[in-house]
């Protein structure tokens, strides 16, 4: 059983036999720490860019979601500014509002007559 120190508990170390098992055992648990170590770097590097990208992808996303909604309400708006366009255009100019709807409605009637 490893105690984190390298030395195997449970076991006498009155023989050679028994201080060779317990050498072996601090050896083998070096040689995983020294596998683990650089792995465990290895994932912790991995997992921070991982972080970083989704993070980077959750803020262009969010730029996107935004833009849009930018634009369905100016698109939701462009009605209204087109009739707003429209009444002030007939207010400053009603002669000439009242000469082109005259002029386009004799040009659809003799459309549709044909």
């Amino acid at each position: 059983m490893h105690n984190g120190t390298g030395v195997l508990t449970g076991i006498s170390t009155d023989s050679s036999l028994q201080r060779g098992v317990n050498q072996m055992g601090t050896a083998l648990h070096n040689s995983i720490d020294k596998v683990a170590d650089p792995t465990r770097s290895a994932i912790d590097t991995a997992s921070t860019k991982a972080h970083e990208t989704v993070d980077k992808l959750a803020s262009k996303a969010e730029s996107a979601a935004q833009a849009v909604e930018a634009r369905r309400q100016r698109m939701a708006e462009a009605p209204n500014r087109a009739l707003d366009h429209a009444r002030d255009y007939v207010t400053q100019n009603p002669l000439r509002a009242v000469g082109s709807a005259l002029a386009v409605g004799s040009m659809l009637g003799w459309l549709n007559r044909r």
